[in-house]
Formats: C-alpha cells, structure tokens, sequence
C-alpha cells in the first residue's frame, strides 16, 4: 500500500460533506475533515508493518494452543462500513510457542484495514503461518457487518462465520473436530 495520505482524505470528506449538502462552516463540521482523516489513520493502521517482536519461546509442547474470542473490528472494502466480531485461532507450535499477547496484537493489527471478511482470514492464517512457521493453523472469524444492518436488507446483527486451515489440520480432521470443541 502507498503511504496513508491524510491530506488526501481530508480534502475527501470536505466532498463528501459538500456533496450531502451540508455546510462546512457550521460549527458542528469545521474541524471534521481532520477529525475523520485521523481516525481512518487509526482504523487502518494494519496497512502499516507489525513492528511488536513475536517473542518465541522453545517448548516441546506438542498440542494445540487456542486463543478464543479476540476482538476485531475492520472495514468492508466494498461500502467501507465497519464489521466487527471475534477471532478464535488455534496453531500447534513446532519447537517454539508465541507469547499469548502477541497472538491477540497480532490478529487486531492485521485487522484493522479495507478487506472482505473471507480474504482477511486468509490473510491472518497466512500471516501467521510466515511469522510463527507453527505445523498448523486454524482460525475461525464470526463477525456482523454494519453494512448489512444499515443498508440493503436492514438486518443487523446477523454473524458471518468464516473458518481456515493450514498444516496438520488440514492433514489430520480430527485436530479441526477438537478446535471446535475447545472454542464452544
């Protein structure tokens, strides 16, 4: 991705005001071009390289690590609407174990971008899998999608579950059966 450009952005949202036909000098709007420049700033920080040390740490641990229930929030590429929900990601270590911390800075970090919920587990997983080199992934995201429940059928809080493999779960079924059993 090209570098964030906030002036950019900024002269963008004065279009997008304008074009609502609203006023920019009205008091409640003067200083909202900026304000919304910055927090896209923060919201799609995960364009940005993931500068925190995955801290490894050798183990002969041989079964399956589990963190359940992360948070995320990204952003729909298609309307640019928010969808936030829960990551549950699974990986079994290979000499060496991840500090817990990380696994959820991780999977936050990554996140926080323009991505369709199908694409960015794949992303996460093949992240991951480079970053760590575990003998297997899985990674489960259950989200709602804002732009669902605010526009087109108007449903909101209907979850999207999406779910991926790599390595010994997509060798072994039954490694995938115990994952799911874990993160009920």
């Amino acid at each position: 991705m090209n570098q964030f450009n906030e002036q950019k952005i900024t002269e963008g949202i004065k279009l997008l005001i304008e074009g609502l036909g609203e006023d920019l000098t009205r008091p409640g709007l003067i200083d909202t071009p900026e304000r919304v420049a910055r927090a896209w700033k923060e919201w799609c920080r995960g364009y940005t390289p993931f500068n925190l040390p995955l801290t490894t740490f050798p183990s002969d641990y041989v079964g399956m690590i589990v963190r359940k229930d992360i948070p995320f929030q990204s952003f729909c590429e298609h309307h640019l609407a928010i969808y936030q929900g829960t990551i549950d990601l699974a990986y079994v270590p290979d000499g060496k174990v991840l500090g817990l911390s990380k696994i959820i800075r991780f999977c936050q970090h990554y996140s926080a971008r323009l991505s369709i919920q199908e694409d960015l587990t794949d992303d996460i997983l093949n992240r991951f899998n480079q970053a760590v080199q575990p003998k297997g992934v899985a990674i489960k995201m259950s989200a709602c999608h804002s732009c669902e429940g605010s526009r087109g059928v108007k449903v909101p809080d209907v979850p999207t579950v999406t779910f991926a493999t790599s390595g010994v779960f997509q060798e072994r079924p039954e490694l995938v059966g115990q994952f799911h059993s874990l993160i009920r």
